[in-house]
């Protein structure tokens, strides 16, 4: 009990000012360094990701953007944009509201820059498939040997318990509508063991077609919600801004909110949704064939933006218009309250059906980048393994439930995404200058791939033809 308790304090003061001032304050040191692409060059992003590429597919046994990208949506939309954005709300007050909303407009920068390293370091492997990530890009990026394992060892840790902590919040659903526990967290377990036991092509033949049915189903019925309660619309938004600088008085069953607070949920709300910082992403970003790494860092920034200023907001106007926050209820049943008052069982139904593939996506993802860690720490020999321990450990947390991990969680993420963007803020520069070498002629990616991966193309080539 001590120990939980010193961790929860540790990761309230973390969550806090200090995580503003590292992501959210170098969020907006790199906009400045950048110009700000997420509002300059949206338009331009969103143009060239999503509006060009939706649905594409990769060829000759490669992976499209699209493809990558909705890997790594399978990772950040999970729990944290239905339940944990709802916590924001329960413990930060409307106030929590508008921070998470600035965590997310900084985090697509932030998104933007560890993916663009990502990038960058990729290599290929064995099997002629891109691999990238933190547990690369941190070494090779800053030139610090002990970086990226200390990272590796962090993030192993956390996964862990993250991804239990998902298919916990997936079972909490389900039991909530009936189901025995130990019998729906032995499917949900099995479910999850029969995409990963395939690797990176068989998360991505499923994120590809799960994440854009999932995504539309969930926002359909918040926008019904909402419109249900459309009348309370002005006062959530006004109260939004009003409280995230004054805090929010106790009223109904809500005990009241400091300023501090506010910033606390926010803040590890927002980017406990979308991942930034974390770095964990960019290793299914990294397996993208694109001709040049900004083209893959633009989907890293339609990643944020969807995940958190669409998603996620979503989720808090229903919370706020349906007036559930004022109510004595767990955050974890606040979205499901919200939908069964406007719709009936239905609603409630809908929401436990978009936790539960919501959570399941997640839990896939992270194994999946769990094990790109063990094989950075000790070597091929350790691939495989650590999808039997996770799905071993995601055993436990269907059956313990969210509430009881999402201390060790916040806890763990801190201390790895300030170890991750330690590395991604020293390499700054060449973030830079693959930002002003990309945009000073888009045109001409369209067509040439950048020179470093055409030289390892070609040395995979030869590798090849001499094992024949």
């Amino acid at each position: 009990m001590f120990i939980l308790e010193g961790m929860q304090a540790f990761a309230n003061w973390l969550w806090g000012i200090l995580m503003l001032l590292w992501v959210v304050g170098g969020g907006f040191i790199m906009s400045i360094r950048l110009g700000f692409p997420q509002f300059t060059r949206l338009g331009f992003i969103l143009k060239n990701t999503i509006g060009k590429f939706f649905g594409e597919k990769g060829e000759d046994g490669k992976f499209s953007g699209w493809q990558a990208v909705t890997g790594a949506l399978a990772s950040t939309l999970g729990a944290g944009n239905i339940i944990g954005t709802a916590m924001a709300v329960a413990f930060g007050g409307p106030g929590g509201v508008f921070w998470l909303w600035l965590s997310g407009f900084f985090c697509c920068v932030i998104k933007f820059c560890e993916t663009t390293m990502a990038m960058k370091y990729r290599r290929m492997g064995d099997n002629g498939v891109w691999e990238g990530g933190p547990q690369i890009y941190l070494t090779k990026g800053t030139g610090w040997k002990w970086i990226s394992p200390v990272y590796a060892v962090l993030c192993i840790f956390c996964l862990f318990l993250a991804a239990s902590a998902q298919i916990g919040s997936g079972v909490d659903n389900l039991v909530g509508i009936g189901t025995p526990r130990l019998a729906t967290t032995v499917v949900l377990t099995l479910l999850v063991g029969l995409v990963v036991i395939g690797g990176m092509k068989s998360l991505l033949s499923v994120t590809e077609k799960l994440v854009p049915f999932m995504s539309v189903m969930y926002m359909a019925g918040c926008l019904v919600v909402i419109a249900m309660n459309v009348g309370n619309l002005p006062g959530a938004l006004a109260a939004v801004f009003a409280d995230a600088f004054t805090g929010h008085a106790a009223v109904g069953g809500f005990v009241g909110a400091t300023v501090t607070q506010s910033i606390r949920w926010g803040i590890a709300r927002g980017c406990y949704s979308n991942d930034a910082g974390t770095g964990v992403t960019t290793i299914v970003h990294a397996v993208a064939d694109v001709n040049h790494p900004i083209q893959q860092s633009m989907w890293a920034v339609f990643e944020v933006f969807f995940d958190t200023i669409i998603v996620c907001s979503m989720t808090c106007l229903v919370v706020l218009t349906s007036g559930v926050w004022t109510l004595k209820l767990d955050p974890a049943i606040m979205t499901a309250t919200a939908f069964e008052q406007s719709l009936g069982s239905f609603g409630g139904l809908l929401v436990t059906i978009a936790v539960v593939l919501f959570t399941f996506t997640t839990a896939c993802a992270q194994i999946e980048f769990t094990e790109a860690q063990f094989i950075a720490l000790v070597g091929e020999k350790a691939r495989g393994v650590a999808r039997w321990i996770m799905l071993v450990l995601i055993l436990g947390g269907g059956m313990v439930g969210i509430s009881k991990l999402i201390t060790y969680v916040d806890f763990f993420a801190g201390v790895y995404v300030l170890v991750n963007m330690l590395g991604v803020y020293w390499c700054n520069g060449q973030i830079v200058e693959l930002f002003k070498e990309y945009f000073s002629n888009p045109q001409r990616w369209e067509t040439e791939k950048w020179a470093p991966w055409v030289k390892m193309e070609k040395e995979y080539a030869a590798r090849k033809g001499l094992n024949k």
